[in-house]
């Protein structure tokens, strides 16, 4: 009978460990007993990642959602506890997310996390929960997580809203960390959210100088950056239904760097004009400056100067023709004025040596390029547009 009892109650202690060691859904009892750490690649990948995200001291550079220092990265949050290992082999058992944050800010080159206790459960950044029971199957867990759905992991992708800027560009108030910057309070931080203000424009198309980079773009100079700025030129509208949300005159459908279609042309600082077209305003309009500069939606450059003169490129900035913005330079009789001291300086020198007594009265540039200057004597003198002599007429 005493033998009998016994069994009993080995049988009973069987039961009740098979029903604490697995959850109905398949997941891993969150206490049941830590099992020995192994060697893990992807949990030293993992604190690693972790550490970028707190501060020496173990806080957390997002302390209103420290769940983002592991989170974001990798799309996931361990449910705890789970047992780590140290190179040297001491194991520690950690219990919640601030433990892990002291784990990770304490690690150097010489002391760090190599391994950990399979099996584990993670909860997935949609609330699902899943075993991880093996290194293969923690590098598939961290290696599925892709914002951008570009096949690179975000824990490794530089660019996880693959919206042409870089994660650390997208870090609005720079502190070091990208996932503390969230401007619509959406849950999404802005390095991975392609409207970070969410008022219906994409960021990449709040590149309002047309540099390349939208982060450094504030149009109305209220130290907000306009892909974090709903209303970029703080007229009252919100960017995604202001036909021009720069305020800069031109449509934004109208910019190519603005997400528009450059139709009619699209503004761009003159300063990031090709070098050849610089020097070619430098030395034969040295007395101007650039009022306007625009990229045409085939790659070709208008310029307007100071001196009412509009000169056209092409893409590789060579020099096209001068033209009148009204009709596109294709009007052959169209011309205009421009200052007589913007003239080319062979016309000018040519006038000096030819026609010492006079003046000029007056000065145009045709559309094609040429160039009619009138005398004080009465006499017109007609240039072609690299400034060479042509004819005389009255």
């Amino acid at each position: 009978m005493k033998n009998f009892k016994i069994n009993l109650l080995s049988l009973a202690m069987v039961a009740v460990f098979f029903s604490c060691s697995q959850n109905d859904n398949g997941t891993l009892d969150p206490y049941e007993e830590p099992t020995e750490s192994v060697k893990s690649i992807t949990a030293n990948t993992v604190i690693e990642g972790v550490k970028t995200h707190v501060k020496s001291d173990g806080s957390f550079n997002n302390p209103t959602n420290p769940e983002s220092s592991i989170e974001f990265d990798f799309g996931f949050d361990f449910v705890y506890p789970i047992t780590l290992s140290y190179n040297n082999g001491t194991e520690v058992v950690v219990n919640d997310i601030t433990e892990l944050a002291k784990v990770a800010s304490s690690i150097t080159t010489s002391n760090y996390i190599d391994g950990i206790a399979f099996p584990f459960t993670v909860k997935r950044n949609d609330g699902t929960e899943e075993t991880v029971s093996s290194e293969a199957d923690f590098e598939d867990t961290i290696n599925s997580h892709d914002t951008d759905n570009d096949g690179i992991p975000n824990y490794t992708d530089t660019d996880d809203d693959n919206d042409g800027a870089l994660d650390t560009q997208e870090d609005a108030n720079h502190d070091g960390d990208s996932t503390n910057d969230d401007a619509d309070n959406d849950g999404v931080a802005n390095y991975q959210d392609t409207d970070s203000d969410n008022d219906g424009q994409l960021d990449q198309d709040e590149d309002n100088d047309g540099d390349g980079d939208f982060t450094n773009d504030d149009s109305d100079n209220d130290g907000a950056p306009d892909y974090t700025d709903s209303d970029s030129d703080n007229d009252g509208t919100d960017d995604g239904e202001d036909s021009d949300d720069d305020n800069d005159g031109t449509n934004d459908s109208d910019e190519d760097y603005n997400g528009g279609n450059g139709i009619d042309g699209s503004n761009i600082d003159p300063a990031s004009l090709p070098q050849t077209i610089l020097d070619y305003i430098t030395q034969n309009y040295p007395n101007t400056t650039i009022i306007e500069a625009e990229i045409e939606s085939n790659g070709n450059y208008e310029v307007s100067l100071s001196n009412g003169v509009e000169l056209y490129f092409n893409s590789n900035g060579d020099f096209l023709m001068t033209g009148n913005d009204d009709n596109g330079g294709n009007d052959d009789n169209d011309s205009s004025n421009i200052d007589p001291a913007s003239l080319p300086q062979i016309i000018l020198d040519y006038i000096t040596q030819n026609y010492p007594n006079t003046t000029i009265t007056e000065a145009e540039i045709e559309s094609n390029g040429n160039y009619e200057v009138s005398l004080s004597n009465g006499v017109e003198l007609y240039f072609d547009q690299d400034g060479n002599f042509l004819s005389v007429g009255n």
